[in-house]
């Protein structure tokens, strides 16, 4: 068995959440803020930030006006529209805004990753994954369409999409299969070229 294919494996068996999460556990920074801009994620510089449990700290998103409240002790609360964040990290995970809707960032090292959770009212369904090509590209779920859509000058990632098994029902596997596409041998590692 050669190293790439031990390399390989090892990355196919780790959850999406510590792929994800992987540069967040290098360096030690708050479990809750806001990322003002992609830089600001890619950089994991968080404004407003603070652990949770800290008192007196709170991040809170609202039902019917798409802000953030910000709130600190001793300081009056800070409502942020989401139509200028990047996203937010919540009890140490990374979420992505796009319309007023949390994307949780499920891995972002060569494809960007994201997903929805299932139906929270019934618990009925499976969540839903999305991608993205850049931590600024626009979001679209997983389908074979949108892929070679967005990635269409890019040969040898249209070549590796070819291994997801687009038949199984699990958006899950096909989101996992994703990111084991930009892990091949002649798939370059940059995830905007």
């Amino acid at each position: 068995m050669s190293m790439k294919t031990i390399v390989f494996a090892v990355l196919a068996a780790l959850p999406f959440s510590v792929l994800g999460q992987q540069n967040a556990q290098r360096v030690s920074f708050p479990d809750n803020g806001i990322y003002r801009s992609a830089s600001d994620f890619a950089a994991h510089t968080l404004t407003d930030g603070f652990d949770t449990g800290q008192p007196g700290y709170r991040l809170k998103n609202e039902v019917f006006e798409p802000v953030v409240k910000v709130d600190e002790p001793n300081q009056q609360e800070v409502k942020l529209s989401m139509a200028t964040l990047w996203g937010e990290r919540k009890l140490g995970v990374d979420y992505r805004i796009v319309d007023g809707q949390l994307y949780r960032v499920e891995h972002a090292d060569r494809v960007i990753i994201y997903s929805l959770p299932a139906n929270t009212i019934t618990g009925a369904g499976w969540n839903t994954y999305y991608f993205s090509r850049e931590l600024n590209s626009p979001i679209y779920l997983i389908t074979a369409k949108h892929l070679s859509e967005v990635y269409y000058d890019q040969p040898a990632k249209l070549t590796a999409f070819d291994g997801i098994d687009w038949q199984n029902d699990h958006p899950s596997v096909r989101a996992r299969q994703l990111v084991e596409a930009f892990y091949k041998p002649g798939v370059t590692s940059q995830a905007a070229e």
